[in-house]
């Protein structure tokens, strides 16, 4: 059945991509110009977390100043379920003055209902209690690469995090599900020479932050997300990926505890699934263009997690398998909307509907 609404899901997205597209494509063409301004996405699907999800994407793109630059965009996503949950996310992914400043932002707006698991890597898929919450949270990067030489794909900066949230609890009341809010400031390092940022085939990404919080919680986080492209054969590309991080403090609210969040890290999970003060997660994907606006993976991830280093390789190794379609939104700038099926620990099957890559 999950299978049969994925289908239906893709079918609808093509017909209303392909709208959109012709439509920005024959506005431009009177001015001579095949710049396509925007995407809509309505989508549907089934999910283990949500049930029925419902929703809408709208994607902005901007024209650079000058050929060679890096093209704007931003993200609009609203989506709702049969479990009363909603979502609205802003994304913008802003580059300006000629490529030296980069802000790939991100705004949320959340009343969902979330599970509550069993902390770390030893639990399975079974919550043991559920509650509500309301928040809102902002996450906003400012990469810069002013002084470096045009040669050293190096970027750096500072990055800006803050939420504020109100919970409904349930029976079981753990310290860092207390309603309030953080606010949060550290600084980043990138090192970026991807051949395209929607669609990797080659090249390399890696970055590195650090970020100190306060407000009511006091803790900070250091994150490590280093991934690799690479052409194989008859259009194919591997992608590797390992993403590490770690969340020290007394009160380190269950948000901001390092594990899979079910659509990019370790997809095809309920986010706050087996998360601990430290994890580690690998990714691995072949990525094939095939015809039209259609594009396939095949992927496979690993995660561990643990409250110190020293037990991350002595805990249980979580794993999943699976594949996955892409239809292109805009075909130029190589955006894709994706659905991954995945099967979890050889027994939990996982769906996943989302915009852009996993990594």
């Amino acid at each position: 059945m999950k299978l049969f609404y994925t289908i239906i899901v893709c079918l609808a997205l093509t017909v209303f991509a392909r709208a959109a597209d012709s439509t920005a494509v024959s506005s431009d063409t009177a001015a001579n110009d095949n710049f396509q301004r925007f995407s809509i996405l309505p989508f549907g699907a089934y999910t283990e977390e949500t049930k029925i999800q419902y929703g809408a994407v709208f994607v902005l793109f901007f024209r650079p100043f000058q050929g060679g630059e890096n093209i704007s965009s931003m993200d609009f996503i609203a989506r709702g379920t049969t479990r009363g949950q909603f979502q609205f996310q802003y994304a913008p992914n802003l580059w300006l003055f000629g490529d030296h400043l980069h802000i790939p932002a991100k705004l949320n707006l959340n009343k969902w209902q979330y599970s509550l698991f069993e902390r770390g890597a030893r639990g399975d898929f079974e919550p043991v209690d559920e509650y509500k919450s309301t928040f809102i949270y902002s996450r906003i990067p400012f990469e810069m690469n002013f002084g470096i030489p045009n040669n050293i794909p190096l970027r750096y900066g500072v990055v800006l995090e803050g939420e504020a949230r109100n919970n409904e609890l349930g029976d079981d009341i753990p310290k860092n599900y207390q309603d309030g809010f953080y606010l949060g400031g550290g600084y980043l390092l990138v090192l970026d020479k991807k051949d395209n940022d929607n669609w990797p085939t080659n090249g390399y990404y890696a970055s590195f932050e650090e970020i100190f919080f306060g407000g009511d919680f006091s803790y900070h986080t250091e994150t490590l997300d280093a991934r690799f492209y690479a052409p194989l054969f008859w259009e194919t590309s591997i992608a590797l990926g390992l993403y590490a991080k770690q969340s020290r403090g007394d009160n380190v609210p269950l948000g901001c505890l390092a594990g899979p969040d079910g659509t990019k890290r370790f997809r095809g999970v309920e986010s706050g699934i087996w998360s601990d003060t430290q994890a580690l997660i690998w990714q691995m994907e072949l990525r094939r263009p095939l015809f039209w606006r259609f594009a396939g993976v095949i992927f496979g991830e690993t995660l561990q997690s643990a409250p110190y280093f020293s037990e991350l390789f002595k805990r249980q190794m979580h794993y999943a398998v699976g594949f996955g379609g892409r239809l292109a939104l805009n075909r130029t700038e190589k955006l894709h909307a994706r659905g991954d099926i995945s099967l979890v620990d050889g027994k939990h099957i996982g769906i996943t509907i989302d915009l852009r890559e996993s990594f």
